[in-house]
């Protein structure tokens, strides 16, 4: 096992809109509650996507995605090569619907706005798109999903399933944070849910 993780986080500057760099935030104590050291870094995407041991790729509007791809024209063909590679990665909304019919030559097409709280196998998210892309699909070891919110807070069983994955850490090892963290998650995936 690694004893110092990198994880990236794609221009969250454009790619962040429903606070999707919480979901570094979670892996990042989640890993230190298990003594792993692991750094954030925010990325541009000009560089060696190979260094890092996760990319999360967060959602952004047309115009953000525009203006980021306008000055990196390669990056989708970068984020597919670390994918292929079996690289660790997170696409979520947007950045899932660019990446999707990339890796698994589906398309993507838009239909009527859903704006809810969903559970997809157990996983628990609050969904606002026009997507009619698959709401959560593993591609190799990449995580690509229209649930937001973000996903990892609420879902601490499945940031454990990218660390065990991965190798980062052994997830049986609890700690009181843990446990108070993930009854914390199962709160609000109740209340997500009461209307």
């Amino acid at each position: 096992m690694s004893n110092s993780i990198r994880l990236g986080a794609i221009s969250p500057s454009h790619l962040n809109l429903n606070g999707d760099l919480g979901n570094l935030l979670v892996l990042t104590k989640r890993l230190a509650w298990r003594n792993v050291r692991s750094s954030i870094e925010h990325l541009d995407g000009s560089e060696d996507l190979s260094q890092f041991d996760f990319i999360l790729v967060g959602h952004g509007s047309s115009a953000a995605w525009k203006q980021l791809l306008d000055s990196r024209s390669d990056l989708l063909n970068k984020l597919v090569e670390f994918v292929e590679r079996d690289g660790a990665l997170m696409a979520v909304a947007s950045a899932a619907d660019k990446l999707i019919p990339l890796l698994t030559g589906v398309e993507v097409s838009r239909g009527a706005r859903v704006s809810e709280f969903m559970n997809v196998d157990g996983v628990v998210g609050y969904k606002n798109s026009e997507s009619q892309g698959p709401d959560l699909v593993w591609h190799k070891n990449a995580l690509l999903t229209q649930l937001h919110g973000p996903l990892l807070a609420k879902n601490p069983l499945l940031a454990d399933q990218i660390i065990q994955n991965n190798e980062w850490a052994d997830v049986s090892l609890e700690s009181s944070y843990v446990t108070e963290i993930d009854e914390l998650a199962m709160q609000s995936r109740k209340i997500a849910f009461e209307h």
